[in-house]
């Protein structure tokens, strides 16, 4: 009897740092993880391990996954025609090795709304017989059940899973000892600098909040198009001592930056084409022992739970926003209560250690039962 691990083919078009570090604890399936490109370049030449194999194209990376014999491969996200032909070779690779196939996605908009009737019925056609040859499709939010369920996919094939992202990693977001007594209130935003973001709605709110907290201070990790006008709109209304924008930071040094906060903004606002899928950085708030105020936008209410981590708001709406921001600013008592309950919520839902172990389990049962 061969005690050899099952070895799982992970693809990824991108990778990331928070995304990486997870994957250490793989340990009952033999991980290679193949990549197409690093997506921010925050990762050092020591994350790069012998798990990592990079690929250039559909061709190469069909021919990569062939040549790996893999008993598992997890393809890329489906519902996007960018990675229709990196699919395929996910597809024609498990063909040729007899491997299982796991399709997983995060795409939460109708595909109707995000593509438009003609081009969202081409897609739906083209991805039938990929979700009917997959042993597993993983979803990460409802509107991604409900997009593969509309492919025809079989619903006892598809599961509700913290896969790709898989969580936090609990030793790097934690909450701070004590607050220093002369640190300035903080508001923290991280994300990309766009306006599907709310970064502008933010603005609005900050300036709201700040003719009552004069010492307040908004710090914002990210970059993005709309930053330029971001920076012009924030010397416009005089608030440049007030708000520091940081751009890309590396992604070992944003536990730091929530150490220091007394909230978290997360102010996204659904367009046509986007919603929020997870929002990673709410998980890493709730880890951090941080509060948080955000929207309702896409899959946010189902990973934060309203009125227990934090404080959901509708979108678009500068007044909600800012009278929730003060709700906490002005309530230290209850900021740190949902601080701590959101630590605790993250603890039995978010840690990535034991997500992975989840993950890795739901694999060897499809494997024994295929």
């Amino acid at each position: 009897m061969s005690d050899r691990k099952p070895r799982l083919a992970m693809v990824s078009i991108g990778i990331r740092r928070d995304l990486l570090t997870p994957l250490v604890h793989f340990t009952r399936l033999e991980l290679r993880h193949f990549y197409k490109q690093a997506v921010y370049g925050d990762l050092t030449r020591a994350d790069f391990d012998s798990t990592l194999h990079h690929y250039t194209s559909p061709l190469d990376l069909y021919r990569q996954l062939a040549q790996a014999t893999p008993d598992v491969i997890q393809s890329v996200e489906p519902f996007s025609f960018y990675t229709q032909p990196f699919l395929w070779a996910c597809l024609n690779a498990a063909r040729k090795t007899r491997a299982a196939l796991v399709v997983v996605t995060f795409e939460n908009r109708p595909l109707d709304i995000r593509f438009g009737r003609p081009r969202a019925a081409l897609l739906r056609r083209a991805l039938a017989s990929l979700f009917t040859r997959a042993n597993k499709i993983i979803v990460l939010n409802n509107g991604a059940y409900e997009n593969v369920l509309r492919c025809g996919a079989e619903r006892d094939k598809v599961a509700r899973a913290m896969w790709g992202t898989w969580g936090v990693e609990m030793h790097e977001f934690f909450p701070r000892a004590s607050r220093p007594p002369d640190a300035p209130l903080t508001v923290l935003f991280v994300g990309r600098l766009h306006h599907e973001k709310g970064v502008f709605v933010l603005l609005d709110a900050f300036a709201h909040i700040r003719q009552k907290h004069d010492d307040l201070r908004l710090i914002m990790l990210g970059d993005g198009p709309a930053r330029a006008d971001l920076s012009v709109e924030i010397k416009r209304r005089e608030l440049a001592d007030s708000i520091e924008l940081m751009g890309t930071v590396k992604n070992r040094e944003v536990p730091n930056f929530f150490r220091r906060a007394d909230v978290f903004c997360a102010p996204s606002v659904t367009t046509p084409k986007w919603a929020e899928q997870v929002g990673v950085s709410a998980l890493q708030a709730m880890a951090s022992g941080v509060p948080i105020v955000t929207t309702r936008s896409g899959a946010i209410p189902e990973y934060v739970p309203d009125g227990v981590a934090g404080i959901l708001v509708d979108e678009n709406d500068s007044i909600q926003l800012a009278n929730a921001l003060l709700a906490l600013l002005d309530n230290p008592e209850r900021a740190r209560a949902l601080g701590q309950a959101g630590r605790a919520f993250a603890m039995t839902h978010y840690d990535a250690r034991a997500n992975v172990a989840q993950g890795e389990r739901m694999i060897l049962d499809m494997l024994e039962h295929a």
